[in-house]
């Protein structure tokens, strides 16, 4: 969960202007869709999770075991950050007590825990420590429901991810070779005439 100066949330045209250059980027990456897409898919999956203090640990690590692209993974830890962390867990929390169980008091309690931790000035450090002392309490429910929520949110970040890249992909290749052939680029994989590569 990164921070912005202490413990605040980055500004939102910040935030806004950086995923931007970040999913620019992502489309100019020398690798394949579905390695971009799978890297996306498990970071969204990991920052789903009350990881909090080593998600984007955790996305570099399982990325690179499953060789998927972590460029495209280790910046989805922004995902949780402290303007999402209450609603994001207290939604997942929830999804785990309609599996396993639990009490609306329950809910009641750890969103006012977590939100207490949030409206906190606190030192990164100690505000992971606390929010595990939080997770702790409502352990088996929290983390059935964030393993089903990142599921499905890295399922559709894979899909949206891979459609988006590839039509990307095929509209730029129609464009060079439209250009091509109105002879304003060369064709993919040759070099453009030098100044003494014309006919004699």
């Amino acid at each position: 969960m990164p921070l912005h100066g202490k413990g605040q949330a980055v500004p939102f045209r910040a935030g806004w202007n950086r995923a931007r250059g970040w999913f620019i980027h992502l489309l100019h990456l020398d690798d394949s869709a579905h390695s971009i897409a799978m890297g996306a898919a498990l970071g969204v999956f990991i920052a789903f999770t009350p990881t909090i203090g080593i998600q984007m640990m955790l996305i570099f690590f399982v990325t690179s075991i499953l060789r998927a692209n972590r460029v495209a993974g280790v910046p989805m830890a922004w995902i949780t950050n402290p303007a999402t962390l209450v609603p994001m867990f207290w939604f997942n929390l929830y999804v785990g007590t309609l599996v396993v169980g639990g009490s609306d008091k329950m809910l009641a309690n750890f969103e006012a825990a977590a939100r207490g931790i949030v409206a906190r000035d606190l030192p990164w450090w100690d505000l992971v420590k606390q929010w595990w002392d939080v997770v702790m309490e409502v352990a088996v429910p929290l983390w059935v429901g964030s393993i089903l929520v990142g599921l499905v949110a890295g399922a559709v970040a894979y899909g949206v991810m891979y459609y988006l890249i590839a039509t990307y992909r095929k509209v730029h290749q129609r464009h060079l070779a439209a250009k091509a052939a109105a002879g304003d680029a060369p064709p993919a994989g040759q070099a453009p005439a030098g100044p003494g590569d014309g006919p004699s």
